[in-house]
């Protein structure tokens, strides 16, 4: 083999190696490290399983029909929270930061608990009335306006 082609051919070998390294890369970064729960509403009320908490405090329930994602917190007494991950402000949907959630439209910023830290929102996030009965976490809807 000539010096040309060993060249080349080791110039593949690299760029089909680091291109798999960058779409390995590329593809972990686009996985959510929230555990998401797809489901429906039946008769505007949402269950989901208390077994769905026992490694996280947090999930993120994605519904089918409804507008806006809901985050679902167990408190710290061992009570659960939900609220509609919706800006108060202008509708857009929030995104989920390491301290609370974020508002890519206007900048309206929330913490954990659904209270405004940063405008231009004015209201605080929504709160769903959260109940536990039976081994399930119910969830009451409502319309949202």
């Amino acid at each position: 083999m000539n010096r040309k082609d060993f060249i080349k051919g080791s110039c593949g070998v690299c760029m089909a190696l680091g291109s798999g390294f960058l779409m390995s890369a590329v593809l972990e970064a686009c996985k959510t490290p929230l555990g998401v729960i797809k489901t429906a509403a039946k008769d505007n009320v949402v269950a989901i399983p208390l077994t769905e908490f026992a490694a996280s405090d947090y999930k993120l329930v994605r519904l089918r029909n409804y507008d806006y994602d809901l985050a679902v917190q167990k408190n710290k007494d061992g009570t659960y929270e939900t609220l509609v991950l919706m800006c108060t402000h202008a509708s857009n949907p929030l995104t989920k930061t390491g301290n609370g959630y974020y508002c890519t439209l206007h900048g309206s910023a929330f913490d954990r608990e659904g209270y405004v830290t940063k405008g231009p929102a004015e209201k605080n996030m929504i709160k769903l009335n959260t109940t536990i009965k039976n081994d399930q976490i119910l969830i009451q809807l409502k319309q949202l306006s």
